[in-house]
């Protein structure tokens, strides 16, 4: 046990005063580093390491030049073959970033330590800002665009997801490379969290204002009511979804949206039976007359 530790720990240190001295990264090694990140760090995703090899693949320029000796290159190389997971778009550049700043610096130690710290609360952050957040609002609007036949919204999903992925990965790569250290500080006082709620309440701001026009659900029920009209006893067939929308617009599409989202966060219920659960009841109401997607035109 005490042979294993060592070893460890000759992992993590090997290196470090050769990295400590005059050798410092240049401009072409950083985006050497970048561009492998961006194009290939989950091509070999496996269920063993998940993103090691991405991770290390992106590291090597940059191993290269700071451990030039074959053995502390080797050494340096397999500390980032180690388990690595997080949200590849907000989460994976800045750790990369980090890691990087200190093997320059000869700390190596360090370097594996903003891995590990990281990984895990980045992972929580960035998929909530990536795909639930984000990625939600976009193909929201791009598929308002396509329900209109409209053939910019494919155009608006890929513009909108390939040019902010490039610029949100880069600046996150040369931000945390700059900023070494200091970005474990950021993270601590609790810089990316207000940055994660200011997120959620504005993503769902703009969710819930395409409810209306993704939604299409009106009541097709109507009832009787009886007035006086000069005297004369009058029956008038009043539809209901009118009065609905006298008195608060789009209401049926906001409550069913409600009810899907309590029964998702609140009772944890499995997307798929939400889905088909809206599907059964939706065909049934629809099977019944009481509700459709629009009311029927007024014939003359």
């Amino acid at each position: 046990m005490t042979t294993d530790v060592t070893a460890e720990e000759n992992i993590l240190t090997a290196g470090s005063e050769e990295a400590a001295g005059d050798r410092a990264l240049r401009k072409s090694d950083l985006r050497r580093s970048f561009w492998r990140f961006f194009w290939s760090f989950e091509v070999s995703w496996n269920y063993e390491r998940m993103q090691a090899l991405g991770f290390a693949y992106a590291m090597e320029p940059v191993l290269r030049r700071l451990y030039p000796g074959k053995d502390t290159y080797s050494a340096a190389l397999q500390r980032h073959l180690v388990f690595f997971n997080t949200s590849p778009v907000v989460g994976a550049p800045l750790i990369v970033g980090s890691a990087i700043s200190m093997e320059e610096a000869g700390a190596p130690a360090s370097a594996e330590g903003i891995k590990v710290g990281l990984m895990g609360p980045m992972a929580g952050i960035g998929d909530t800002l990536n795909y639930a957040l984000y990625n939600s609002i976009i193909f929201t609007i791009a598929a308002s665009f396509a329900l209109q036949g409209n053939w910019f919204g494919p155009i608006f999903a890929l513009l909108f997801i390939a040019i902010p992925y490039f610029l949100v990965r880069r600046w996150q790569f040369f931000w945390a490379y700059n900023r070494g250290k200091a970005i474990a500080a950021d993270i601590g006082r609790g810089l990316l969290d207000k940055i994660t709620m200011g997120s959620t309440v504005f993503g769902l701001i703009v969710l819930g204002g395409f409810i209306p026009s993704i939604v299409h659900m009106v009541t097709t029920l109507t009832y009787r009511q009886h007035l006086t009209v000069q005297g004369k006893s009058v029956t008038q067939s009043v539809n209901v979804q009118t009065q609905l929308d006298a008195v608060l617009p789009y209401i049926l599409p906001v409550a069913v949206t409600a009810l899907a989202y309590v029964a998702l966060k609140r009772y944890r219920l499995n997307p798929v039976w939400v889905i088909l659960g809206l599907a059964v009841v939706g065909i049934t109401l629809g099977w019944l007359g009481w509700f459709a997607s629009a009311l029927p035109t007024a014939t003359k």
